[in-house]
Order: C-alpha cells, then structure tokens, then sequence
C-alpha cells in the first residue's frame, strides 16, 4: 500500500515538472517586429517668434520678429544667419568720441491689439513694462549633418552722410551670452571682446567644429537688469562707436549710416 502511494506521489511529481518545462518553453518563443523613421533636414522660418531664440530665457517664448529693429533673413532655408538686430547709437554732438548702441526693447503681450493706439513702428513695444536685450545675431543649424560653421560680423562700410565720413570709426562688442533651446554644444568660447573696422576686415564671433552647432541659437552682447545670465545690466553699454577725435571734431551735422554683415561660413 505504502509502495502504490509512493509511486503515485513520483507519477504527479514528475508530470508537474514536464508542465513546467513546457510553459517555460513557450514563454521564450518570441520574434521581434522593426521600427523604421526616416530624418531629414528641417527648415528655419524667420518669421516664426520660435526661430529667434531669447538668449536670457531660452526654453521661454522667442524674440518676436517684429520687435523693431530686428531683421528676419528672409534667405534662410536649413542653416544660416536667422535674424540680426540693427545698431541704433542715437544723436551725438560734434567732438564726440564714444557711443553705445540702444538695447533692444521686446514687444510687450499686448502690444498692436489697440485699433485707436497711435503707436507707431518706432514706438511700438516702448512701455513702462517692457524688456530689454543686448543687440543679437541669431543663427541655427538644423540640416540633420552637421559639418560645422564660423559665425563673422565685418564692418563693410563705414558711417557716411552726404558729405563725410567718419574714417577710422569702429564698433566694439563685449559681454557675449551665446544661449541655444536645443541641446547643440559648441565648445569654443566666445571672445570677450571683438572690434570691427573697415580695415580689419572680418572677424570670428562663434567657431562650432564638425559635430557642434545643431539647432537654433543667438548670441547677445550685453544683459538685461534681470538676466540671470551673463552680466546683468550691460545691455545698453555692450555695443560702442569709437570716433577718432580728429575726425569727431570735423564731423559735418547729418545722420551717418554704416554696415555690419554677419555671415555663417565654413569652419576656419
């Protein structure tokens, strides 16, 4: 008796474990199924408040293409210089030397929504509540290969009126904030200080090597009093017109207009 129940426990015992086996088999029979995703280049629109990036808030909203003084690169398709921001020095007397270009003031929230405002283009965002930035240069990367680039700013013509021209004049940039949105790296700092002049010619801002630069970046000279980046308050001091005395004092009355060309070329 004792022996037909031993061998009966045997019997269960050993059945259990070919179950076993077998679920264990079947629970390993597995296939796998591929996932594909083509990638291509993106496009840059200058025209979206996105494209041109806030560099004292650059997870926040963009700069508004609009804001005055600001000109979208209506070029500009995967790679290239976004959007720059003209240099206003304001009215000197003669014998002036020194100068700093105005700071930028954003467009506020609620700016053009007023059909009776009289706010025109050259007042439009200039409230009690606006921010400012530091001058910019906005470029970006999003071609999907990314073989780097130089970012040069180059005086091309020198401040001339009518009749004169302010020979020997140049423009001096300090307190660089180079921010991104994206996570593009790029390694090389940017000078502390660069000059432009006619005689010069041009010179390097930004240096992002193969593999560095993607996606959307704007590099500002001088902070805002509440940026928590860079130097706060040097938003209105970082851009400055040096006029040699001799020329200064010769200066003829006249509103003096120059250009400075940002090109994004190959890296050096």
């Amino acid at each position: 008796m004792k022996l037909r129940k031993l061998c009966a426990i045997a019997l269960v015992a050993t059945i259990g474990a070919a179950t076993v086996g077998s679920a264990a088999s079947a629970a390993e029979n597995s296939l796998g199924s591929e996932g594909t995703v083509t990638v291509s280049g993106g496009i840059i629109d200058p025209e979206d408040p996105g494209s041109i990036i806030d560099p004292e808030n650059p997870e926040g909203p963009g700069i508004d293409p609009e804001t005055p003084e600001v000109i979208p690169n209506p070029d500009i398709e995967s790679k290239g210089i976004i959007a720059v921001s003209n240099l206003k020095f304001g009215s000197v007397e003669v014998g002036t030397t020194f100068v700093n270009a105005k700071p930028i003031i954003l467009i506020g929230e609620n700016d053009g929504e007023d059909e009776d405002s009289e706010e025109t283009d050259e007042t439009r965002g200039m409230r009690a509540d606006s921010e400012t930035r530091g001058n910019i240069v906005s470029f970006g990367d999003v071609t999907g290969s990314y073989t780097g680039y130089t970012i040069t700013g180059e005086l091309t013509s020198q401040f001339t009126n009518d009749t004169t021209t302010l020979n020997g004049a140049s423009i001096t940039y300090t307190n660089p904030l180079l921010a991104t949105s994206g996570t593009g790296t790029i390694a090389a700092a940017v000078p502390a200080s660069v000059v432009l002049s006619t005689e010069e010619g041009a010179q390097t801002f930004v240096s992002a090597e193969e593999g560095e630069g993607s996606g959307l970046w704007t590099l500002e000279f001088g902070q805002s009093a509440t940026s928590e980046s860079g130097t706060p308050g040097t938003d209105a001091n970082s851009v400055q017109l040096a006029i040699p005395a001799s020329v200064a004092s010769a200066m003829t009355v006249g509103t003096y207009t120059a250009t400075v060309t940002w090109t994004m070329g190959a890296t050096a």
